[in-house]
């Protein structure tokens, strides 16, 4: 996955747990604690909740590792620091 596709799925995951946070007015994080703890009833909800965040996670996770993939071959490219524009910018280095 390119960085830009795992920063449009975390914004997709995004709205998918906002949208169950307003529901149950609960915060994800709180709803995974709880969930880890064996504190909340499972549910077709609850199990799709615990499917975002986790995912989320990963993506996460995926980001933060294609985006210093990115900027270490920037630099190593370039010998400079990536410029701050739309798209960052350095897809191609």
């Amino acid at each position: 996955m390119t960085l830009e596709e795992i920063l449009q799925d975390i914004h997709g995951l995004d709205a998918k747990l906002r949208e169950l946070e307003q529901t149950y007015t609960l915060l994800s994080e709180d709803m995974y604690a709880l969930y880890r703890l064996g504190e909340l009833e499972q549910s077709r909800d609850l199990i799709r909740w615990v499917g975002y965040y986790e995912l989320r996670q990963e993506r996460q996770r995926a980001y933060a590792q294609a985006l210093r993939e990115r900027l270490l071959a920037w630099r190593s490219h370039t010998g400079r620091a990536a410029p701050l524009r739309p798209g960052l910018a350095i897809a191609g280095a």
